[in-house]
């Protein structure tokens, strides 16, 4: 063998050790790496949330342990399963001083699998108790009813603490026997609601009632059992020294939304709905936007913090103020929360009244003693220039319980991007910011930090820091060593309007320059830094799937400004011109274009179909808004008209009348005539199928072709592995018959192909 052919073998050996993440990987010439498949992507753990966001990491108060959240998809018993696992902070610190121990520390206790169950789990709001002794959380039992639950560090177990009757929604704690809850007691919701009945009522009154209500008075999102009696509230319940007792306003439930119990037990900071909204709100928190859909009205729906004494049953406003959702301003993360001392409240995203206030949503601090209020800083999220305040939402808290430090993170732009602040309050009693990151809020030891690394091509890896000193402490994904990711990049470009946009490209893998691929476009949202092999939201979407089977696949950002009319012509515009300036660059077939709608982008999708100057190939709208006609009927009544108010501004008013001739050029719904492009129309559930049903039947009767799936579930972000199998899978399916000709081999899937190349013959009348 020549010197040339072994340095050759060499070198081909030596790139090989690089894995797609960057951690090394001894690989032979001759092994090659298995595509990437659906199961792989359902079966990956993750630190966040099958929707995006960074990790769930949590020290204890005392500084001596982190709580560590992490998921994943079991296609062998078809569930989400959760791990909760805890390290000792001395041992991290340890492992990161000895260079030369190879091995991390284990947790000292990992909550069983066979404990926590994954579907409700709220990660996001789990708590320590104060004396850092233990974890509490809700989830629940082989499908049972949501329970509050506390992972005991003492014990090294998990137990209920709530009955299992109850169906728990929020909570806070302070110990094992001091801690409030908000419930539906056992058969208030749905079906159950009923037993007993020996038969319907002869009739119903149904004003007042959606048609979702009517109709489906069962379902489990929607329905609320409007049929068959007023809409079950939630109890609050409190426990004093481990005695439970009902927190009731005039003999009537409390049922607050978010809400912190003070550290002495005696109270609540809570949101509850304003009984009645004073005139003089309408004019002193004006929307940001002059036609926004949501603002102040007399007589319509606003909330308020307050604060409950536990012990009188009284409640006492403590801004005399609407949140920031009531008035336009979006929502932000509402969970209040104390300081240590109990001396001061904080609350994350509201409005105050004061005149030297200005009526913008900002992050206050209430000293209950001095009966102060106070802004840390005003929420200003990006803005255009009829002032459309883009801030989607903000979590902020005490750092260290210190009323004195508080820490903000704000997610705004069409990245959804994690901007993070801390401010300390100075001798002036004025709020100052000390500290800017992009990353989340952090209330971890000066010195050691733990955090998930990850990026696009990054997999998720728990890290322990120290200055500039990382190591690894858990890498759940090893078998990706073993799989082809292919490439992605961040890929921006300017629309028509100089409009400059963001998103990720995913390459083909195996990508030959010089040739042309098909290009799907996977809309609703693109976090660059984080590990999504999705794309993002794994509902109908599936970036690496479509990249292994030789597409393009761009996952764009969302920035356009909502519930105004030119809302989804400027999402129409970042698509085409990105497929536009893909096909410019030699890399995408212009006449293999797919696009994937999946909740509020289903209506730029189909504005996209009915507009867009790009031949789509193939198209997808999964549970969405579509901005139809039919959907403004069946919003009526419906979660405080939200729908219909957007539509109203989007549309320029209602259907009727002299707006009616706006509708008609706004409204995919109106000009369906113009799609061509299949399309798959997919429902979750039959109160989604309601929405969905005007845009399908449509095309259906003018013999388009269109096919119509409904999945079997109440999950909009899909995290069922069999739902993400029909969902995920089925778009694949479809994109891949319609822009490479694809057929699956598999027999069960025949019927479905044979439903498809029927669409593909003209129709006649």
């Amino acid at each position: 063998m020549s010197i040339t052919r072994v340095f050759v073998l060499l070198l081909v050996f030596v790139i090989s050790i690089a894995s797609v993440d960057g951690a090394p990987q001894v690989t032979s010439p001759q092994q090659a790496r298995k595509p990437f498949t659906l199961a792989d992507e359902i079966g990956l753990t993750l630190f966040g949330t099958q929707g995006g966001g960074p990790g769930k990491i949590l020290f204890s108060p005392d500084k001596k342990y982190v709580a560590v959240w992490s998921e994943r998809g079991r296609l062998d018993v078809n569930r989400v399963e959760d791990s909760l696992r805890f390290y000792r902070c001395e041992d991290l610190a340890e492992f990161l001083k000895r260079a030369e121990s190879t091995k991390a520390p284990l947790p000292v206790f990992e909550a069983s699998r066979s404990e926590i169950y994954g579907d409700s789990i709220d990660a996001e709001h789990s708590r320590w108790l104060p004396d850092s002794s233990g974890l509490a959380f809700t989830g629940n039992r082989l499908a049972g009813p949501t329970q509050l639950f506390l992972a005991d560090l003492r014990t090294k177990t998990v137990h209920p603490l709530t009955p299992i009757g109850e169906a728990v929604n929020s909570f806070d704690v302070r110990d094992r026997e001091h801690f409030a809850y908000t419930a539906y007691a056992h058969g208030e919701r749905g079906a159950e609601h009923r037993e007993g009945r020996a038969e319907p009522p002869v009739a119903i009154v149904g004003t007042g009632h959606s048609l979702t209500d009517l109709l489906l008075p069962d379902d489990e999102l929607f329905g609320k059992d409007a049929l068959f009696g007023t809409r079950a509230p939630r109890h609050l319940w409190v426990v004093v020294n481990g005695k439970r007792v009902e927190v009731k306003d005039e003999k009537r439930p409390v049922d607050p939304d978010e809400f912190a119990l003070s550290p002495d037990g005696s109270s609540l900071v809570a949101i509850l709905p304003v009984r009645e909204v004073p005139s003089s709100w309408v004019k002193l928190y004006p929307p940001p936007a002059p036609l926004s859909a949501y603002r102040i009205r007399q007589g319509g729906p606003a909330h308020q913090f307050v604060r409950i004494d536990l012990k009188t049953g009284s409640i006492q406003s403590l801004t005399n103020a609407p949140m920031d959702g009531d008035a336009g301003w979006g929502r932000g993360y509402w969970h209040p929360s104390w300081s240590n001392d109990g001396s001061a409240v904080l609350l994350p995203s509201t409005l105050l009244q004061s005149a030297d206030t200005p009526s913008a949503p900002c992050v206050a601090v209430l000293d209950i003693t001095a009966g102060t209020r106070k802004c840390v800083v005003v929420l200003k999220g990006p803005t255009d220039a009829r002032g459309y305040h883009n801030l989607f939402a903000t979590e902020a808290f005490f750092a260290g319980g210190n009323k004195d430090r508080v820490i903000v993170t704000t997610i705004g732009g069409g990245d959804l991007s994690y901007h993070t602040v801390e401010y300390r309050r100075i001798s002036s009693g004025d709020w100052r910011p000390i500290v800017q990151s992009g990353d989340v809020p952090s209330d971890q030891g000066e010195d050691l930090k733990i955090v998930v690394d990850e990026g696009l091509n990054r997999r998720p890896r728990l890290v322990v820091r120290q200055g500039q000193t990382s190591r690894v402490i858990w890498d759940p994904n090893p078998q990706l060593d073993k799989i082809e990711l292919g490439a992605a990049r961040v890929y921006t470009w300017k629309d028509n309007e100089g409009r400059s946009w963001k998103g990720g490209l995913y390459e083909p893998v195996g990508y030959k320059r010089g040739e042309r691929y098909p290009l799907l476009i996977q809309t609703h949202g693109f976090r660059e830094n984080e590990f999504r092999p999705s794309g993002l939201y794994p509902t109908a979407s599936a970036a690496r799937v479509f990249a292994a089977a030789g597409m393009f696949v761009l996952q764009v950002a969302d920035k356009c400004p909502l519930y105004l009319p030119e809302e989804a012509p400027c999402a129409v515009s970042g698509y085409d011109s990105a497929a536009k300036k893909l096909v410019s660059e030699g890399l995408v077939d212009p006449e293999n274009i797919g696009i994937i709608g999946f909740s509020r982008t289903c209506f730029y999708v189909l504005k996209a179909l009915t507009t867009s100057s790009l031949h789509f190939k193939a198209a997808s709208i999964t549970d969405g808004f579509e901005g139809n006609y039919s959907q403004y009927i069946s919003q009526i009544d419906l979660s405080n008209n939200d729908g219909t108010r957007q539509l109203d501004a989007m549309m320029g008013g209602p259907p009727f009348g002299e707006h009616l001739q706006q509708w008609f050029k706004r409204s995919p719904g109106f000009n369906l005539d113009k799609v061509s492009a299949p399309l798959l129309v997919v429902a979750g559930g039959r109160a989604s199928l309601l929405d969905m049903w005007e845009t399908y039947a449509v095309l259906h009767h003018f013999g388009k072709p269109s096919d119509l799936i409904i999945l079997n579930n109440y999950e909009h972000v899909m995290t069922n592995p069999g739902s993400r199998l029909v969902s995920q899978g089925g778009s694949v399916d479809w994109f891949r018959f319609w822009l490479q000709g694809y057929e699956d081999p598999d027999p069960a899937k025949a019927e479905q192909y044979g439903r498809w190349k029927k669409l593909r013959q003209p129709c006649c009348d």
